[in-house]
């Protein structure tokens, strides 16, 4: 179990929930993964998958009878679901889950004798403190993130003078309504956006970015699948605080930790100035989007 919270605190340095798992037979790990979610762009990722898949690999076999697999956090229901299907003998868990743990946080799947080839022994609470100390770390890290961003070259702009200033990561499904009153104000009320043109397609699938001061939404943008970075939008009340720029930052380092080479966006022309902060780089004509001039820009990450 030490083994896998190393694995762990590896994972979470590199951006990822900082969880671990290993598969174990006669005292000889054959398999090893940490979750991937992140940078394998793949919501199947996690780390008993991992784990699993590697020990496949290892014994060139899609179960692993026997097997005792150790990971840092109690198995979600995907993960149980696998480790059963796997015929994994033995699961040794650390630190309950206590949102979508399927080894009695939640339901014990493991102990649902209507399911067949199911692991007989768990055991779980092992080295708790250490695997739920990981995961308070990485959240209270990532609750605290500010302006000031782990970026490279001229992506830091820092403002102390906004010191509460949050930026988080959301997701459409959960805060549609708050990108949506942003986005709305900054591009339909002012910019006079069809309002039937400013929500598409990409909105589910993004990863966006709201920056809260104070409590108050203040800005969005998001990252779409291809890299594009768009919708950038700050309310009129606090803009010249360099809000933007923390959510602008925010997005870029989400394209690196997911692994992209490069990032692009439509800039509106009179802004052109502010994204070349960010070593953007304008190419190709002038064109209308919604009557407002744009050009292309993109640089390397």
């Amino acid at each position: 179990m030490r083994e896998a919270l190393s694995l762990a605190s590896d994972a979470g340095a590199a951006g990822e929930v900082p969880i671990a798992a290993l598969v174990v037979v006669n005292n000889e790990i054959i398999g090893r993964g940490a979750n991937r979610v992140i940078r394998d762009r793949d919501g199947s990722a996690h780390a008993e998958i991992v784990a699993l898949r590697d020990a496949f690999a290892t014994i060139n076999n899609y179960r692993v009878p026997g097997a005792t697999v150790y990971t840092t956090v109690e198995p979600c229901a995907m993960c149980a679901g696998a480790l059963m299907h796997a015929r994994v003998s033995r699961v040794v868990w650390g630190a309950p889950d206590l949102k979508f743990g399927a080894a009695g946080s939640v339901i014990d799947l493991f102990a649902e004798t209507k399911l067949n080839h199911h692991t007989r022994d768990v055991r779980g609470h092992v080295c708790e403190q250490i695997a739920a100390k990981l995961l308070k770390d990485f959240f209270a890290a990532k609750r605290s993130q500010r302006i000031a961003l782990p970026l490279q070259n001229n992506d830091q702009h820092d403002d102390t003078s906004n010191s509460s200033l949050q930026v988080k990561t959301a997701t459409w499904h959960d805060d549609s309504a708050t990108l949506k009153a942003i986005r709305f104000e900054v591009f339909v009320e002012e910019q006079k956006v069809p309002a039937d043109e400013e929500i598409d397609k990409w909105d589910p699938i993004s990863i966006h970015a709201i920056a809260w001061v104070d409590g108050n939404a203040a800005a969005c943008g998001r990252l779409l699948p291809d890299g594009h970075i768009g919708r950038m939008a700050v309310r009129k009340a606090f803009r010249g605080k360099q809000i933007g720029a923390a959510v602008l930052a925010h997005l870029i380092e989400k394209a690196r930790q997911r692994g992209d080479l490069e990032a692009v966006l439509s800039a509106q022309t009179h802004a052109i100035g502010f994204y070349e902060k960010f070593n953007f780089v304008a190419y190709g004509p002038e064109y209308l989007d919604c009557d407002i001039p744009h050009r292309d820009m993109k640089r390397s990450l």
